[in-house]
């Protein structure tokens, strides 16, 4: 059987690494998504949590039960990148 791959393929998309609770996952496409938010200038007190984890689960399963935590580490890891692209910038 012949395996065939999009040009979207899920096997194409970056993962990073996010300490959610005391674990570490690898979520899927996060770098798009920040990217996306950046150039839409919005700024980490423009965006909340629960926005980032609507975008990532595109990519993404985000258990029910742990909504909040995702949204929480995803907000982290979002203002971080924002600081870090600002300072790119300047």
């Amino acid at each position: 059987m012949k395996v065939e791959y999009s040009c979207c393929s899920f096997r194409d998309v970056k993962r990073t690494l996010v300490k959610i609770e005391d674990a570490i996952i690898g979520i899927a496409g996060l770098d798009q998504v920040f990217e996306k938010l950046y150039a839409s200038k919005k700024s980490p007190d423009d965006v909340d949590g629960m926005e980032i984890v609507n975008l990532a689960s595109f990519y993404n399963y985000i258990p029910n039960g742990k909504v909040e935590a995702y949204a929480d580490a995803l907000m982290k890891e979002y203002r971080q990148f924002y600081i870090d692209m600002d300072k790119v910038k300047a």
